[in-house]
């Protein structure tokens, strides 16, 4: 069924047969999907497919690739060189020398990087996490994906993700941490010192951070030692991936911290919103 596929894939393959002009065989070869399972999601997302053998135009073509055409599929459509390839019957070496011929910025590689990583749509997170309030695995497991990619896609859009618990905390420390990391005074003054540009606006790494920040000795230093911020929270305020953020930890010799409890960020942040609450039931009237 359509909805063993997570939603990125759906909609990368509606763009392909809609936008692209790719057919049914030549996405499933290049996504590596099923071939009826894509005219299956295509008809259930309400695109007219046409009868097996009527044909359709082309713009792949087996000869070659133009330079919009491979910029438009690797940078928007996020298909891999590999996959490329298939679809145009063509190398993924050949597709690689004209991403460089083209000066087409080439995507990093693995699981934990800038560009590949699989994040889960806002508007599935909006309705299934903030409406429903569902939890986080329940979400993953209905989106084909894990929990903490949910509440990691959650944190990039910005939304407010709840305290974990049971009975749930207060909604005061549910946290949109990009907003919580920017309103720290200790963070801010860190990465103003070492020059680090300061992103508010909520988005894919990528798209927050077109080049990520370099992690120098100091900046890391200052960030993760001083301000104690967790490795997921420098990703967020440099747009280096978590994996580079470790390796980097480990090159400049800072030693990481034990797994498990809160960064000295975090019980900082929970610190203030819990007096805040104090706050706030002191200054109501009595009745």
């Amino acid at each position: 069924m359509a909805a063993d596929y997570p939603s990125d894939v759906i909609d990368q393959i509606v763009r392909l047969y809609c936008e692209s002009g790719l057919s049914t065989y030549r996405i499933a070869q290049a996504l590596e999907v099923d071939r009826q399972r894509v005219t299956h999601i295509l008809r259930r997302e309400g695109v007219a497919v046409a009868p097996k053998g009527a044909g359709r135009s082309r713009p792949l073509r087996v000869e070659g690739v133009t330079k919009d055409e491979l910029s438009f599929l690797y940078t928007e459509q996020r298909m891999s060189s590999v996959a490329i390839g298939r679809a145009f019957g063509l190398s993924d070496r050949f597709v690689r020398s004209r991403l460089k011929l083209w000066q087409i910025e080439r995507r990093t590689k693995g699981g934990l990087n800038r560009y590949d990583r699989h994040d889960v749509d806002c508007e599935d997170l909006s309705r299934l996490y903030l409406e429903k309030e569902w939890a986080a695995s329940v979400v993953g497991d209905e989106l084909g994906t894990s929990g903490g990619i949910v509440l990691r896609s959650a944190h990039s859009s910005g939304l407010p993700v709840r305290a974990g618990g049971s009975p749930r905390p207060s909604p005061m420390y549910d946290i949109q941490l990009i907003d919580a990391l920017y309103d720290d005074v200790d963070v801010v003054r860190a990465l103003t010192s070492c020059n680090v540009q300061i992103v508010r606006e909520p988005g894919p790494i990528w798209v927050r951070f077109p080049t990520p920040v370099a992690l120098t000795d100091d900046l890391l230093t200052a960030l993760y030692c001083e301000c104690g911020v967790a490795i997921f929270h420098i990703e967020l305020l440099t747009g280096a991936p978590a994996s580079t953020v470790l390796r980097r930890l480990e090159e400049c010799g800072i030693e990481r911290r034990g797994r498990g409890g809160r960064s000295p960020f975090m019980r900082r942040w929970h610190s203030r919103q819990s007096k805040s609450a104090t706050d706030q039931r002191s200054v109501q009237p009595c009745v």
